[in-house]
């Protein structure tokens, strides 16, 4: 592993690039959804030039079709939809092949562990991302001498930390939180542990092409007979991970090591400030030698410049102390700021809603009608009104009625439905221009997603960790968070 990546320069052109596409773009994907019809969001946000392009439902409903749902959908009646997508693609990450690394060049030399389909207890979507991570996670862990302790942070139910410890045999102490989450992780690990014979026995067989029996049919495929593997190598604790925690301390006191073990430290989907919390860690403590993580949740992140924030989640994000965005100083001199509507924006995966051609839910609209009407009967609660969620609704007006009943509202509840009805009336050919709208908005998001991750490689490039990379090691219509950032101390081998 003496690959050393890409370095300062590179990352700082690449944000530099990045920066000056999204710099006229800041109102637009931090503007929220809610406000489309009362703030004009088409007129406000989108340039005349790709307006004139579509003036009827017709062209909306073509443009939809050309630009997103179909790959090779060119149309000269739409070339400044074209032109302005196609720049936008050329800022993601996932462009620019240059500054990523892939697993094979990683671990370049390294034999790869058997990699084992076992579907049970988990979705297909975690399945499919937890054995890619495991298998990397694995690769870094055997390079090291002695191995590394792994610590998984933001454990939640064990996924990741449950197959290192059964199928690769590593110690591992999964930390979350959340101290319910680390008594289901390991009553789920019990439950996994006495499967998993007959669990990993029905994956080899499916791996070489057999088709195993039925659950409780004895398989007379099994070479011999397998031992149990054991729970002692994995333990969990309920703590809440900042900078001054003590991995070693911790290792010590579960699995009862003596002197200064080393510390891979993983993380499957961190949430939040939890990633960046991660990052700093790794380089504070000198016993994390093997830094492997997956981010998630880019809204709870914790915005140096950003002072408009709302957080449903206030208790937790009360306990963060440190800053999550930006990390690196060349963006920190920048006072480079995202924005929660733009981080909730970054969150979002455009491969998923282009693989399922599948556009907003009526909700949004619905939504967005509702706010006319706050703006109407109570205007002092414009861009206040939280409503969430609205289930099993009939149409508008039983959507109405639903929110009513939800908010306890007296004045939305009085509305007459001749005015939901009119209200719908004025309104209705803005619900597909809102459908291009929101495709347009969202193919923005692989950009901010793409910012907060070269912040992170160029944070720990800054450091001198020379073997930092970032490694797309998802199928990103499966899993959205699909890059991993790792890096390995020069002393770790």
């Amino acid at each position: 592993m003496s690959r050393a990546g890409v370095g300062v320069g590179q990352l700082q052109r690449r944000l530099d690039g990045l920066l000056a596409f999204l710099n006229p773009h800041w109102d637009f994907v931090n503007c929220h959804m809610v406000n489309y019809l009362t703030d004009s969001h088409w007129r406000t946000f989108l340039p005349e030039a790709l307006r004139a392009e579509v003036s009827c439902k017709e062209d909306v409903v073509s443009a939809i079709e050309s630009l997103f749902w179909q790959a090779d959908g060119s149309t000269s009646k739409l070339s400044e939809w074209e032109s302005f997508l196609a720049k936008g693609v050329k800022e993601r990450l996932s462009f620019h092949s240059e500054l990523l690394t892939t697993v094979e060049q990683l671990i370049e030399g390294q034999e790869n562990a058997a990699q084992l389909s076992i579907r049970e207890f988990m979705s297909a979507k975690k399945c499919h991302e937890v054995e890619l991570t495991a298998a990397l996670v694995d690769s870094l862990v055997r390079s090291t001498k002695p191995e590394c302790f792994i610590v998984d942070a933001g454990d939640g139910k064990g996924y990741l930390s449950s197959r290192l410890a059964l199928q690769y045999g590593h110690r591992v102490l999964g930390i979350d939180a959340n101290p319910e989450n680390t008594e289901n992780a390991l009553s789920r690990n019990r439950k996994l542990q006495r499967a998993w014979n007959g669990l990993t026995e029905r994956a080899e067989l499916q791996s070489r092409g057999i088709t195993p029996k039925r659950r409780g049919k004895k398989s007379l495929s099994v070479d011999s007979p397998k031992s149990t593997p054991s729970l002692e190598n994995y333990k969990t604790t309920a703590r809440f991970i900042n900078n001054k925690i003590k991995f070693g301390d911790l290792l010590v006191e579960h699995f009862l090591q003596t002197g200064t073990p080393k510390v891979c430290l993983t993380g499957l989907h961190t949430c939040g400030n939890l990633a960046a919390t991660c990052l700093q860690v790794f380089h504070e403590q000198p016993d994390c030698h093997i830094l492997c993580n997956i981010g998630c949740c880019y809204h709870l992140l914790r915005e140096r410049y950003s002072t408009q924030e709302f957080f449903g989640n206030k208790a937790l994000m009360d306990m963060q102390t440190d800053f999550g965005f930006p990390l690196s100083q060349y963006l920190q001199e920048r006072k480079v700021r995202l924005g929660r509507n733009a981080r909730m924006l970054a969150a979002q995966s455009i491969e998923r809603t282009l693989d399922a051609k599948e556009l907003p839910n009526i909700s949004l609209y619905y939504r967005s009608l509702l706010e006319v009407l706050v703006s109407r009967h109570a205007p002092h609660l414009k861009n206040e009104l939280q409503v969430g969620k609205v289930r099993k609704f009939d149409g508008f007006k039983d959507y109405v009625k639903k929110c009513a009943e939800k908010l306890k509202s007296h004045w939305l509840a009085a509305v007459e439905d001749a005015e939901l009805e009119s209200l719908q009336q004025e309104y209705s050919m803005d619900k597909h221009y809102l459908d291009l709208f929101y495709l347009v908005r969202m193919s923005f998001a692989p950009l901010l997603e793409s910012l907060i991750l070269l912040d992170r490689l160029l944070y720990l490039k800054e450091l001198g960790y020379e073997r930092s990379y970032l490694i797309d090691l998802f199928d990103p219509s499966i899993s959205p968070r699909h890059f991993a950032v790792v890096a390995i101390k020069a002393d770790a081998d």
